[in-house]
């Protein structure tokens, strides 16, 4: 006699304190799928180029070097080693930014497939993110020669580097969890993001250090420009990466650590709340 499984439920109710608990399981449940999807991904990006995995290496250098040259003629007197903060810069910033408008546009963008066929919504969230994290990590070899040219060479602070990604990954993931169910709503939020991603660009130490902004700023300043969780990680990729000692205070990194983590939590509690009551505006 054929046994009769019950139905599963597809939208089933997750309290607000199991929800991080909940999307764990489901995110080891269907790691194959994610591992498909961010394979296909990764094909589909670079297909029908020429150059094809190379943009990889490529579009940081050449981002960096358009950087390099406008800033240095406005800095005048750039630091030595500047070139290299600058691709840094450029390749932990442009995981942020890519990372937190794929979350936020995860539901808008599978909206074909969410209509079609059931299957954990937060697959589409965190996909994307994974995709631009591998990308990211590869595209950090970028900044080899530019070490090799400057004759920098990384040491113990290197632990500083995966840290730095940590933290890129959790704040951009945490922040696009919490908008993505509201851009499902409205696409204002797609429009607003992309012009907070740019602005963010010039008020986050991308083209500038925090030693840059040290030397500068003072006391109030100092703290309301820490209020940004991106200057810690921006400062640990490079420290890492030039094994230079790190000067912020440890008040500072516990803020950029807390914010990432309370963030993460907050937009896993609230996607889950609302993603299965949104899909209705898609």
């Amino acid at each position: 006699m054929t046994e009769v499984l019950p139905l599963r439920e597809p939208n089933p109710h997750v309290s607000s304190i199991s929800a991080p608990k909940h999307i764990l399981k489901t995110l080891n449940e269907k790691r194959y799928l994610i591992q498909n999807l961010v394979l296909k991904d990764l094909k589909t990006r670079y297909s029908q180029t020429i150059i094809g995995y190379g943009w990889i290496f490529l579009e940081p250098l050449l981002l960096s070097a358009v950087y390099y040259v406008l800033f240095s003629m406005i800095a005048n007197r750039p630091e030595e080693n500047y070139a290299l903060q600058v691709i840094i810069g450029v390749i932990i910033w442009g995981h942020f930014g890519k990372s937190l408008q794929a979350t936020i546009g995860c539901l808008t963008g599978g909206g074909n497939m969410i209509k079609q066929i059931y299957f954990p919504r937060e697959v589409l969230a965190f996909t994307p993110v994974i995709t631009q994290l591998i990308i990211s990590i590869i595209s950090l070899a970028a900044v080899v020669p530019v070490m090799i040219y400057l004759k920098v060479m990384p040491n113990v602070t290197i632990w500083m580097l995966p840290i730095s990604l940590l933290l890129t990954t959790m704040t951009a993931l945490g922040v696009g969890l919490i908008f993505a169910p509201i851009n499902a709503i409205s696409k204002d939020i797609t429009h607003l993001f992309r012009f907070l991603i740019r602005a963010g660009f010039f008020v986050s130490p991308v083209m500038w250090t925090y030693e840059m902004m040290r030397e500068r700023a003072s006391g109030y300043w100092v703290d309301l420009i820490m209020l940004n969780p991106m200057v810690v990680p921006l400062t640990f990729a490079r420290h890492g990466l030039d094994g230079t000692p790190l000067s912020i205070e440890l008040k500072y990194i516990l803020y950029s650590a807390g914010f990432a983590l309370s963030t993460l939590i907050i937009g896993v509690v609230v996607f889950k709340k609302w993603e299965a009551k949104v899909i209705k505006f898609l």
